[in-house]
């Protein structure tokens, strides 16, 4: 168990660490920090398994020459990029991420930004405690009802946020050159291609991974074609959307923002993003909470039962999904 000593308790209730025991012997970090590389070295070389978390240590390749016996690597956060060397996939070890239990955090709070911004309570709130007299027509809700939508790759959050979106009544649109028409016919969205879906749609999440192909995918000339009134979100990475293109854009006041993610993190205190009126931000925060850090620990112990149980494991990584990852 790499999860230092003060933070166990925010993803393992005792029944949790009760269950995880039944599978075998559980060594704990005993350190309100992460392990050393030589600590971790030690542990590893008689685990059959390894927990981890963010801030946690990396399993390098000299690691896994070092742990002959390790079958499983359980991350109880979201990419495992950074956590495990990909020569561990060709080893037959199991990776388990905990991305599915933070796409549900991420997914119900899009839905809380579109409607803070749709329904101006950032704009209300200001003008309440500065001392308006009353309301005002430019007070007045943008409603979610009925609107186009549209999301820029349907990945695990996108999905979650059709699903909980649809007593909305909305229409779905998206561009993803990797989803099957079929699939994206099930969840009741229409392909299109990536100019088409920022042209039509009146909100716009963006869910794409950091890789070379994404950076800066949406620049001025994507951005331009926004819109009036749009609001654009970005929960994914800051880097898919050049930010002084998104910051000149903004300053026109004709599209909204509400972001969580940025090129430089923390954001600079100086970003004028901070100012703008038209933009909601979020510390890259997400993801991340209390119920969603004990949803993955409860997940993943699962998983880690299943996988000692012989059954099949429902929160495995693929070497092809590793690829995608940030």
């Amino acid at each position: 168990m790499q999860i230092q000593q003060n933070e166990l308790s925010a993803f393992l209730e005792p029944d949790v660490v009760e269950k995880l025991k039944q599978v075998g012997e559980l060594v704990l970090n005993p350190y309100d920090r992460p392990f050393t590389p030589t600590e971790l070295m030690s542990h590893l070389g008689n685990a059959s398994a390894c927990i981890s978390t963010w801030g946690s240590l990396p399993i390098t390749r000299d690691m896994l020459d070092s742990a002959p016996k390790l079958e499983l690597v359980a991350h109880m956060a979201g990419s495992v990029k950074h956590i495990v060397a990909a020569e561990a996939f060709d080893r037959g070890i199991t990776v388990l991420s905990g991305g599915h239990a933070i796409a549900e955090s991420v997914a119900e709070s899009i839905i809380a930004l579109i409607l803070a911004v749709g329904h101006r309570v950032k704009l209300v709130d200001e003008s309440m405690r500065s001392g308006v007299s009353w309301k005002s027509i430019a007070m007045e809700a943008d409603e979610l009802r009925g609107k186009t939508v549209g999301f820029v790759a349907l990945g695990m959050v996108a999905q979650e946020v059709i699903r909980l979106m649809r007593p909305f009544h909305v229409r779905f649109i998206a561009y993803d050159p990797y989803m099957k028409r079929e699939k994206a016919a099930e969840l009741g969205v229409e392909l299109l291609p990536l100019h088409d879906v920022l042209k039509r749609a009146q909100v716009i999440s963006l869910h794409l991974p950091m890789i070379p192909e994404t950076d800066h995918m949406i620049g001025r000339d994507e951005l331009r074609l926004i819109q009036d009134g749009c609001l654009l979100i970005n929960t994914s990475r800051g880097s898919v959307i050049d930010e002084q293109a998104l910051i000149e854009e903004l300053r026109t006041n004709r599209i909204f923002a509400a972001l969580d993610v940025f090129e430089q993190e923390p954001l600079p205190l100086n970003s004028e993003l901070r100012r703008l009126p038209n933009v909601l931000v979020r510390p890259h925060i997400a993801g991340v909470n209390p119920s969603s850090r004990k949803r993955i620990g409860r997940s993943l112990v699962e998983d880690i039962y299943r996988y000692w149980h012989g059954e099949s494991v429902q929160h495995g990584v693929s070497k092809v999904r590793l690829a995608l990852m940030t």
